[in-house]
């Protein structure tokens, strides 16, 4: 029990060292114009978004939706992509401690 307590809290440590680790990548995505772009971490979190003022009339309001959407969902996947490593990784690690359910 004792020996699982002190991997418990080695595995807490890792998660911890690989949280930092995710929030280091950093992924930008912008339209072709580079009128607009998002940039996100790889702890699934956005950072910015930029739009240029050329986007601001109501006209465009629909496309600027649109836009950003595409660009959003399309960081979170090149995320995905990037951080699956660390966390198939990290899996590995807490098969080992013979946690039900893991």
């Amino acid at each position: 029990m004792l020996n699982q307590m002190k991997q418990i809290q080695e595995m807490q440590k890792k998660f911890m060292e690989m949280q930092k680790k995710l929030q280091e990548i950093k992924i930008e995505k912008t339209n072709a114009s580079h009128s607009l772009g998002v940039t996100l971490n790889g702890a699934q979190k956005l950072e910015s978004v930029r739009i240029d003022a050329s986007w601001f009339t109501l006209e465009k309001k629909e496309a600027l939706q649109t836009s950003l959407c595409q660009l959003i969902n399309e960081g979170f996947q090149e995320v995905q992509q990037k951080s699956a490593p660390q966390a198939a990784e990290m899996m590995k690690d807490f098969k080992g401690l013979n946690i039900p359910g893991l």
